[in-house]
């Protein structure tokens, strides 16, 4: 048996949001898990912010960057929505697509204004 309040607690909490890619609350009991998924999904607006700033400068290597950042990190946080967009992110920047760029930012932007954390 644990004690309440130990890592493993902490563990437990982020793996109950685990494949969360829908608009419905997701319900985390420790605030510290709460407060670093917040943090998570704030960081991730700023994102959204840079990358359309990428986008129109047609700075193609740096979306591909954070889309590959992404891709590693969503699942991480029991967002799998969050590490397949930055993996069609990164496809696309490859290409220079700058059309599905622009599609899979407004899918991002979407998805990260639609999770509420309860």
């Amino acid at each position: 048996m644990r004690a309440a309040g130990t890592k493993d607690d902490k563990r437990d909490a982020l793996d109950s949001v685990m494949s969360h890619d829908s608009a419905t609350p997701i319900e985390i009991a420790d605030p510290f898990a709460r407060r670093l998924l917040s943090k998570y999904l704030g960081r991730r607006k700023d994102d959204i912010t840079r990358l359309r700033a990428a986008l129109a400068s047609a700075d193609f290597s740096s979306i591909e960057r954070t889309g590959h950042n992404l891709f590693g990190s969503g699942a991480a946080y029991g967002l799998d929505e969050i590490s397949a967009l930055g993996a069609r992110l990164e496809t696309a920047a490859r290409a220079a697509q700058a059309d599905s760029i622009a599609s899979v930012l407004d899918d991002l932007e979407r998805f990260v204004n639609s999770v509420t954390i309860a």
